[in-house]
């Protein structure tokens, strides 16, 4: 009786001892004599006692290494420390478990040796204006480094970027230099707007000018033509004593409203041609 209780003990215990329940969002890998058997996923899975073991409990959801610090030299000489993200999966437990001994510190390491490589080609400038250009060629380098010890690299970035003194001190006469050329562009834009306008302007009085002048012109022209139709009729006469009777009541009165008229000559017989004109409109 004791045997047979031993046995079913014994049984037992080779049952529990086979069973292996591996909790989500891992893998164990399985070892059977030292050499790599198999990977068990998440659930319940039955491994051989005694001569399988698990070797490593991997787990395969994202790992987050958000403390990647490393000082970098631009395409500019300019050296600065910089700041990194990444996010990894690992896909292929049994490769991340005998090819390296530390993932951590291999994707540290891979990390660290591309964004040198990759932020070495780019000016300081680009660095801190086009991170997302950036952050894309890092990942495309990062995916194919890490297939070989099966990881996944699902994301990379940038996350600071620090200068030292010197180089901060640079930047901002840079930068202050930059603002003063904007604005002397700013005023010279807008004293050949006012320069612009004041043209226009000064254009526009002359054409106005002309138009007044030419109006003037054409009323000219148009009393001549009809003085000389007149002068060619039977009132002739009549016409050019009105005509000249009416030049000399505007010479008079242009006279007159001089501010430096003292004394006003009057031409010989203004009277009588006041008297001829105002007859020859009584005719009229």
């Amino acid at each position: 009786m004791e045997l047979i209780l031993a046995l079913v003990v014994l049984l037992v215990l080779i049952v529990l001892l086979g069973l292996k329940i591996v909790p989500q969002a891992q893998n164990y890998v399985i070892t059977r004599l030292g050499a790599y058997h198999r990977t068990l996923d998440a659930g319940v899975n039955v491994i051989v006692p005694f001569l399988d073991r698990v070797h490593a409990k991997v787990p395969v959801n994202d790992q987050v290494l958000n403390d990647i610090s490393l000082e970098v030299v631009s395409a500019d000489n300019v050296v600065f420390g910089a700041q990194l993200l990444v996010v990894y999966r690992i896909e292929n437990p049994e490769a991340a478990v005998f090819r390296v001994n530390n993932i951590d510190s291999l994707v540290i390491g891979l990390v660290q040796s591309l964004v040198r490589s990759e932020l070495g080609k780019v000016e300081l400038d680009q660095v801190q204006s086009d991170r997302g250009s950036l952050n894309v060629a890092l990942l495309e380098a990062l995916e194919d480094a890490g297939q070989t010890y099966g990881i996944r690299i699902s994301r990379s970035e940038i996350t600071d970027v620090r200068l030292n003194d010197t180089t901060q001190k640079a930047m901002a006469e840079v930068l202050a230099a930059e603002r003063e050329r904007r604005a002397a562009i700013t005023r010279a834009e807008g004293v050949r707007r006012a320069t612009e306008l004041n043209a226009d302007a000064e254009l526009y009085e002359a054409q106005r000018r002309a138009d007044g002048i030419r109006a003037i012109a054409q009323a000219n022209a148009e009393a001549n033509r009809m003085l000389a139709e007149s002068m060619s009729g039977e009132n002739a006469r009549e016409a050019l004593t009105f005509q000249t009777a009416r030049m000399q009541v505007e010479a008079l009165e242009g006279l007159a409203k001089s501010d430096n008229a003292k004394l006003i000559m009057l031409p010989g017989g203004p009277s009588n041609a006041f008297r001829e004109a105002a007859a020859i409109l009584k005719e009229m």
